[in-house]
């Protein structure tokens, strides 16, 4: 890598075209100009690699360079059932690294390989000699991710962790996201709560049904198994089971059965939010449904925070293994509302 040329405040203010006061109050966080000024002036520091004073003194404090003098090379493992969600996680790990002039590839994991197939695959993506690892959630198995945890390579685990996992995660918090979607519900009155989802074929998948229960539990509300939509499921049994539990409000858990639920719904003669409130964990908005009222998936934001915990980890080895969980606000959107006493 070549030596990195210094983005200063005279190069900023040629690009946008304005002041360089205007552009040092911007990145100072002071007053004296709209949002969206300063939003445009963060937006090319970002992108040109510029860092202020405070902020190469907060990565430096952390161990991670500010202007490395040699460029570090990235893997991410995803597989394609992943992909939706990934998009934006692989832009929050690139935007983070490019930014500090490193690199990082993407490859996806779609097979349950023998140990000489995956030493092949390996070798061919040349990831034995990569800098560090990331691991994305929903790969195709247990015995896949088990593999790539025994990898001696610095890695970053972007999901919740196994119990005993001697390595650093970071994930967007889901659980903290359905309790956000119960709460909301209760404060609007609902008391019979549905949840639709898978609950168990993956770890982020358990975690927003253990979620629901605690909540549900919190507030003194039944969530007994049978009241819930868990398993496979089609307009036919969505409506034996809105007849027979009877719910005033459903959170949808699974990003990809928020549009079919809808759609559903419709179909059902279901009018929301005016005969039932629907929150659903989307991964972003969703275009079907773009007032949908959901708790916000900081997914992009994980990719940010996932890059720094690497680059520290490269940094101070010997540290004790740390597991992030990084939680959204929540979107009122248009589809839930306060129940009718």
């Amino acid at each position: 890598m070549g030596t990195r040329k210094t983005v200063t405040l005279h190069d900023l203010s040629a690009e946008l075209g304005l002041s360089i006061q205007t552009i040092s109050k911007a990145l100072g966080g002071k007053p004296g100009m709209s949002e969206e000024t300063r939003a445009r002036i963060a937006r090319t520091a970002y992108r040109r690699g510029y860092l202020t004073v405070a902020q190469a003194r907060e990565l430096a404090s952390r161990g991670i360079a500010p202007y490395p003098t040699f460029q570090l090379r990235f893997a991410l493992i995803q597989s394609r059932q992943s992909t939706n969600y990934n998009t934006l996680l692989a832009e929050g790990l690139r935007q983070r690294l490019e930014l500090l002039d490193h690199r990082l590839e993407c490859h996806t994991l779609d097979e349950d390989l023998s140990d000489s197939a995956f030493e092949e695959w390996m070798e061919r993506i040349s990831l034995p000699t990569a800098d560090g690892l990331f691991i994305a959630p929903r790969l195709l198995s247990d015995t896949t991710e088990r593999k790539l945890f025994g990898l001696s390579l610095p890695k970053v685990l972007i999901n919740y962790p196994r119990p005993l996992s001697e390595l650093d995660s970071v994930i967007w918090d889901v659980y903290e996201a359905v309790c956000m979607a119960v709460d909301r519900l209760v404060r609007l009155g609902h008391k019979r709560i549905m949840y639709v989802g898978d609950i168990g074929s993956q770890r982020g998948f358990a975690r927003r049904w253990q979620a629901f229960q605690e909540m549900m539990g919190e507030h003194g509300l039944v969530c007994g198994l049978e009241s819930q939509l868990t398993g496979d499921w089609d307009a036919e049994t969505l409506q034996d089971k809105l007849e027979e539990v009877q719910p005033t409000a459903i959170i949808a858990g699974i990003d990809e059965d928020i549009e079919r639920l809808f759609r559903n719904l419709d179909e059902l003669g279901y009018r929301v939010p005016e005969g039932l409130s629907v929150i659903g964990l989307a991964n972003g908005p969703v275009a079907a449904v773009p007032g949908l009222s959901r708790p916000e998936l900081l997914i992009r934001e994980t990719g940010y925070k996932a890059a720094d915990k690497l680059l520290w980890r490269l940094a101070n080895g010997s540290e004790p293994w740390e597991h992030i969980r990084i939680a959204g606000p929540f979107i009122e959107g248009e589809t839930a509302r306060r129940l009718e006493s």
